[in-house]
């Protein structure tokens, strides 16, 4: 059986779980998958166990049922997306997957890992992990709220990114917007069009939304 190793808080786990509930899964009740939720607090990452399988000691990971291990967060949602569900997120012809491969990359290296790169320098979570330095914070987070100015305008009269559908490029933007909270940087303060897209996005894929049911004897 395909082993997922997740926490359900970080961004790049999140893209997982919004993915396959994008295309209708819920990452809970896959017949041929397990989810093992990694305990970042308790610091699981860091085990042996976890180290030999990904020395870079991050989430998600997904192993599959001949060995091989997928231990990066764009790998692992291509191949979810290839293998499970009707619709791609991913793009559903080579032009439309060559669009949303540039709209998620914008999305991702302009606003998410700016934001990550200033939180990671900036809160004291980190400062065992990180050398860090206060300098990167402030420009990190002017060249992440620059970035979504352009997608500001890029949504007037638009639903999603890329066509009419939503695609991996959303939900990539929408975890930037969302991940900017922790740096007071308030989604719905970047534009009527970026507010909107966040509001609809964070109705379907909130973190409270996505965390993993209690079982009913725990409710």
């Amino acid at each position: 059986m395909k082993t997922l190793y997740v926490t359900r808080t970080a961004p790049n786990p999140r893209k997982v779980l919004i993915l396959l509930a994008s295309k209708g899964i819920d990452v809970d009740d896959m017949a041929d998958m397990r989810v093992v939720d990694i305990d970042f607090a308790a610091n699981e990452q860091m085990s042996d166990e976890f180290t030999q399988m990904n020395p870079m000691q991050t989430v998600p990971v997904l192993t599959l049922d001949d060995g091989t291990i997928l231990r990066d967060s764009q790998a692992v949602c291509e191949y979810l997306d290839r293998v499970y569900g009707e619709r791609s997120v991913m793009g559903n012809d080579v032009v439309q997957r060559a669009q949303v491969c540039s709209m998620r990359r914008i999305a991702e290296f302009e606003v998410l890992y700016n934001l990550m790169l200033a939180f990671q320098h900036s809160h004291p979570s980190k400062a065992e992990r990180v050398e860090q330095v206060p300098e990167f914070v402030a420009p990190s987070i002017s060249r992440a709220v620059k970035a979504m100015a352009y997608f500001e305008t890029l949504l007037e009269g638009r639903e999603y990114l890329v066509g009419e559908q939503l695609s991996f490029a959303d939900i990539v933007l929408y975890l930037g917007l969302d991940f900017g909270k922790l740096l007071k940087v308030k989604p719905d303060e970047q534009g009527e069009n970026l507010a909107r897209f966040y509001q609809r996005m964070n109705e379907r894929f909130s973190i409270q939304k996505m965390a993993k049911a209690m079982p009913t004897d725990a409710q």
